[in-house]
């Protein structure tokens, strides 16, 4: 399989940040407006003088805008074939334009080689429809929070694309360098030590864009939900995996083809080395963020809505990050592990992984939270169990691993559940010293209006989740039919106000919301 292909198929994944259409400025943001804001970028640029000169310019300029992949500028285009289409060898089509495409590449790596070398990768660039990553890019520091998060997506997103594209071109042209090699010799000139040369200036010209992207990331942090600390993690992810494939992919396919092409490339290692460990670092940045802000976002809520039962933002904010915890296991559990070395990282669970014991932790964290601040939220004890069964469930459901604390914990809410919304309800059927309990009949009719009560109060009340919903209407209907069954056939009344029948009917239409 061709190296393209191999980086094709790795680089295609689901990235947070590719699906999501840019924001619009809420009312009162800093940068005002309230309409789609296009992020800007500061381009230096250094004259015969010797004076650098910063200009910030807008991304919708179409002349120096970073530009969506295209991909007829990677791949050469067949010719058009009216007739006998099954005829056409369209592998043999393409091979003669990447042949076409190196013996132009060639003349650029002589170009460089003869010291135009600015001149050759504009050339080469260009011709990708990636030349303005020659550009040296920096965020704009003025600009206001949402405009630096749109500089962040943009960095990041147009520079995986143009990775993608020159790791390709690169991959394919040296193929056929090789190839043509055996089959005509080593004397052809250039050398494949001097296109070497071209293509470690042209990825040295790449890395300073990590810095930016990096930079635009630290100056997100005044964003402290779980949800934007998720999606910055996984931009940060996927600039890192984009440069450790490419790189790799360059360096063993290109330096690794003979001992004078090798000694070129120490530079270019050396440089993606440096810029994957301020990725590192950036990331382990965001995890602390978000380790520590997790008291703080719950801390400074306002308050839940009143009479919801429904799964709060905080706790979907936090399924959102541990999604992309777990999603790169590998990538963060390796810098988890580099900072419990430094001991900048404490895990008490030899058990389990590092990322492992950070998500339980953050879940519990989270859960022991909102289990606090529930308290003062609801008046009502059983909307506040429900509201606790629904948000741990979420938690479990979606954390992909068991947590038997989480799941005793589920149960006792349950069980309290039941304990301060439907015990009362039974309690005149259980207790014969009931003062309501002189003839046969006033318990049933007390137990009934009660029932009716607690139906009416809870049916509206919801829980989104279908198999807890049926979960909990079946402990209710273990809990009160038996009871009310028994009761009826131990004072032979052939003749309710209401069957256990039709109870157990009305019990599971409960917590549609």
């Amino acid at each position: 399989m061709a190296i393209a292909s191999v980086w094709r198929g790795a680089w295609i994944r689901s990235r947070v940040f590719s699906s999501a259409p840019p924001r619009a400025a809420a009312a009162g943001d800093v940068d005002g407006g309230g309409g789609l804001l296009q992020p800007t970028y500061c381009e230096s640029s250094t004259s015969a003088s010797g004076t650098t000169t910063t200009v910030t310019k807008s991304s919708d300029s179409a002349e120096d805008r970073p530009r969506a992949f295209n991909s007829s500028m990677v791949l050469p285009t067949a010719p058009v074939v009216e007739e006998n289409v099954e005829e056409l060898d369209v592998g043999k089509v393409i091979e003669e334009g990447w042949v076409r495409k190196l013996e132009h590449l060639k003349g650029l790596v002589m170009e460089f080689r003869d010291g135009n070398n600015l001149g050759a990768l504009e050339k080469w660039l260009s011709e990708l429809d990636v030349g303005w990553v020659l550009h040296e890019s920096k965020i704009d520091e003025s600009a206001g929070s949402i405009r630096i998060w749109q500089q962040f997506h943009f960095f990041a997103e147009s520079w995986i694309l143009a990775l993608q594209d020159i790791n390709e071109s690169i991959s394919r042209c040296f193929d056929v360098w090789c190839s043509q090699d055996r089959d005509e010799g080593t004397s052809k000139k250039p050398l494949a030590s001097e296109f070497a040369l071209l293509v470690e200036a042209t990825m040295l010209k790449m890395l300073p864009f990590v810095d930016a992207i990096i930079a635009a990331a630290a100056r997100t942090s005044d964003r402290p939900e779980a949800a934007a600390a998720a999606e910055k993690l996984q931009v940060l992810i996927d600039v890192s995996d984009a440069l450790s494939m490419a790189s790799e992919q360059i360096l063993s396919s290109l330096f690794s083809s003979s001992p004078c092409v090798q000694s070129t490339g120490g530079t270019m290692r050396e440089n993606v080395s440096t810029e994957l460990a301020k990725l590192d670092e950036a990331m382990w940045n965001t995890m602390v963020d978000m380790m520590t802000g997790t008291a703080a976002w719950t801390a400074e809520d306002n308050g839940h809505p009143c009479g919801s039962s429904d799964i709060h933002k905080v706790t979907r904010s936090i399924i959102s990050y541990t999604k992309v915890l777990w999603a790169n296991y590998w990538s963060l559990d390796r810098i988890l592990d580099d900072a419990y070395l430094r001991g900048e990282f404490k895990h008490d669970n030899e058990s389990v992984s590092h990322l492992t014991n950070l998500i339980m932790e953050m879940v519990h964290s989270t859960e022991d939270k909102l289990a606090s601040k529930s308290k003062s939220w609801f008046a009502d004890q059983s909307l506040r169990f429900l509201f606790l069964i629904n948000n741990s469930y979420f938690m479990l459901r979606l954390v992909d691993f068991p947590m038997p604390v989480l799941t005793r914990r589920i149960d006792d809410y349950i069980n309290g559940y039941l304990l301060v919304s439907w015990e009362p309800v039974m309690k005149c059927l259980c207790d014969p010293a009931t003062p309501c309990c002189f003839t046969r009949h006033l318990p049933m009719t007390e137990f009934q209006s009660k029932f009716h009560k607690t139906y009416a109060a809870q049916k509206l009340w919801k829980v989104p989740d279908p198999a807890m919903r049926k979960m909990l209407r079946k402990a209710i209907v273990e809990k009160v039919i038996p009871v009310s069954t028994q009761f009826l056939e131990d004072s032979s009344i052939s003749t309710p106000g209401v069957t256990p029948k039709k109870l157990e009917e009305m019990l599971g239409e409960l917590f549609e919301g």
